[in-house]
């Protein structure tokens, strides 16, 4: 649960859109969540009643990650929206969290962290591209979804999404998450499987043109049946599209 000094400084990270969205639009509590999730609205798959706050569900972090890879050859300009360079960039293999205990001799132990538990190790100044375990979002063209870092894990150097934690009408998927360690100083482990963000929801008026289905507009869901989500789904999902924004003439 927020209190009032970290509602405060939540409200001063958020964008004149964002802010819009919150005075026109209910912010939803843990109990107009779940009657969302009754009524078909609202996707959190798995669910942990646990995770539930009083005004957002809690996400954990997921096992696999893109990690920037050191420029070759002096090749240090990067074109977003080229496919190629966001595979020369990111590298054409994500990466997979690993045991704790592997790190042990480099590190000495890691209290409040046990040996089988897996761990992504970020970097100082980093940026790495990560996942939620939870397949989340709004549907119906009813509730729309902003994700947030929880305040604990700020306080500790990392930032979730930057300013990209604004969802869509229609997305219900794992979310990419672009994760940085602040530290000038220090790596960081991160944990699999604990909480490192907040999912908020919000109602939204009528949906005109592409309707309540993401998967009509979106670049990162292309199916609208979450079994069918959930199968489909790929690490390689994380990866920027840019290439594939509409201005871009094929």
């Amino acid at each position: 649960m927020l209190n009032l000094h970290e509602l405060k400084v939540l409200l001063g990270q958020l964008s004149r859109e964002e802010l819009g969205l919150l005075c026109g639009r209910s912010w939803l509590s843990d109990s107009a969540i779940i009657s969302q999730m009754k009524a078909g609205n609202i996707v959190i798959d798995p669910f942990d009643r646990l995770n539930l706050t009083t005004d957002s569900y809690d996400v954990t972090l997921g096992e696999y990650y893109w990690r920037e890879q050191e420029p070759e050859g002096g090749m240090t300009s990067y074109n977003p929206w080229s496919e190629s360079d966001v595979a020369r960039v990111w590298g054409h293999d994500f990466h997979v969290a690993e045991p704790a205990r592997k790190w042990k001799g480099r590190v000495g132990s890691l209290e409040n962290i046990n040996p089988d538990d897996r761990v992504i190790w970020i970097r100082p100044g980093e940026t790495i591209l990560c996942h939620t375990q939870q397949f989340i979002g709004g549907r119906g063209g009813v509730v729309t979804t902003m994700m947030k870092a929880r305040s604990s894990i700020g306080r500790n150097f990392i930032e979730v999404c930057k300013c990209a934690g604004k969802g869509d009408v229609g997305f219900t998927n794992r979310w990419t998450m672009e994760v940085t360690n602040n530290s000038r100083f220090y790596q960081i482990p991160l944990v699999i499987g604990r909480r490192v963000a907040q999912i908020l929801f919000f109602e939204v008026e009528k949906i005109l043109d592409k309707g309540e289905n993401y998967t009509k507009g979106g670049k990162y869901q292309t199916a609208d049946n979450m079994e069918e989500v959930k199968a489909n789904w790929n690490p390689r999902d994380m990866l920027p599209k840019m290439y594939k924004d509409r201005e871009i003439k094929r």
